[in-house]
């Protein structure tokens, strides 16, 4: 047997009509998995997924859910189709709370609300301080360079 592991992504995965293709599935994985998800933490993300608003989607509140409930998902379906089980389980930030559930540390109900409130948390932290974090995606490295260097330029 091959060991391998599985690793969870984090924040800024989402997009919008991701996953469209597994909610056609006829063993219902996705939707119950999403359908936990949206009775949990009281609003409907298959929905927010399909149609929208992107602006909503990327709230964290909401994208953490996702991006936590779509992983679940994932590896549900994994399980159904009889994957054999990773030696290993980790996650990139969030994706850590994935891997958690996914090995059985801790239940998907615990993790969403945890991960609810943590999307609510970043979110109010970063009000009218928007430089706090940032994710860097698809830009090229020369881009990033010079923009954190004029930055560094401007505060000497």
């Amino acid at each position: 047997m091959t060991l391998f592991a599985m690793l969870f992504p984090g924040q800024g995965s989402q997009y919008l009509g991701m996953l469209s293709s597994f909610f056609s599935e006829k063993n219902n994985i996705f939707k119950n998995t999403f359908d936990e998800a949206s009775d949990c933490i009281k609003y409907d993300l298959f929905k927010l997924i399909k149609k929208g608003p992107e602006e909503k989607l990327n709230q964290s509140r909401y994208t953490q859910v996702i991006v936590l409930s779509s992983s679940v998902a994932i590896y549900r379906l994994w399980q159904y189709k009889n994957g054999n089980n990773p030696s290993l389980m980790s996650g990139h930030s969030l994706g850590e709370y994935s891997a958690l559930v996914c090995s059985n540390a801790i239940k998907f109900f615990d993790a969403l609300k945890l991960v609810f409130f943590r999307g609510k948390l970043m979110e109010e932290i970063t009000i009218n301080r928007p430089s706090l974090m940032q994710a860097i995606i698809g830009i090229e490295k020369k881009t990033v360079e010079t923009v954190c260097s004029s930055i560094v330029l401007k505060k000497k």
